[in-house]
């Protein structure tokens, strides 16, 4: 071990700007790619909120944003929190150097998420005042509510990685 050599196990470091410009394109390509399987689920879950029919106590609406629902339940944003993370990381990576399918996914990513925030408040708010609803349904209140933080952590893992982002 004399001068430049690296102790054995260990890899140097490429510092060059090749190097993260294709990992910055790879986990731009992966957060697209995750993205469209998310959106793809979205359309079945979207697609069995259309065929729901009236129940005996609640009213269509309120089943069709309790099916609805369903995809910002805590347990089910780990599959959105993904393409996030590449987007966002990829963004921290890039730079001012970021390219603009990198910023559209973004983007895209944050208004989903925002969305995603807006379907747990109204699910809250069938939940609370829904016609079979009340405050005794904690349980159920508490879920969706979680459901709404992350959605909402998600959409701000997004807002600050997009500030570092040129038009961010």
């Amino acid at each position: 071990m004399t001068g430049d050599a690296t102790p054995d196990g260990y890899v140097r470091f490429d510092e060059s700007p090749s190097r993260n410009t294709h990992i910055i394109k790879a986990l731009t390509r992966v957060g697209i790619l995750l993205y469209l399987a998310w959106a793809l689920w979205l359309f079945q879950v979207l697609y069995r909120a259309s065929q729901v029919a009236a129940g005996l106590s609640t009213g269509i609406w309120e089943q069709r944003v309790e099916t609805i629902a369903f995809i910002g339940f805590v347990p089910n944003l780990a599959a959105f929190a993904l393409p996030a993370a590449a987007a966002s990381v990829a963004t921290w990576m890039a730079g001012p150097m970021q390219q603009l399918e990198l910023a559209i996914l973004l983007r895209l990513i944050r208004w989903t998420a925002n969305g995603l925030v807006v379907i747990a408040v109204l699910s809250i708010g069938f939940a609370i005042f829904g016609v079979s609803g009340g405050f005794d349904q904690v349980g159920t209140i508490a879920f969706r509510s979680g459901g709404a933080i992350g959605a909402f952590a998600i959409s701000t893992l997004c807002r600050e990685a997009g500030r570092n982002a040129p038009g961010g």
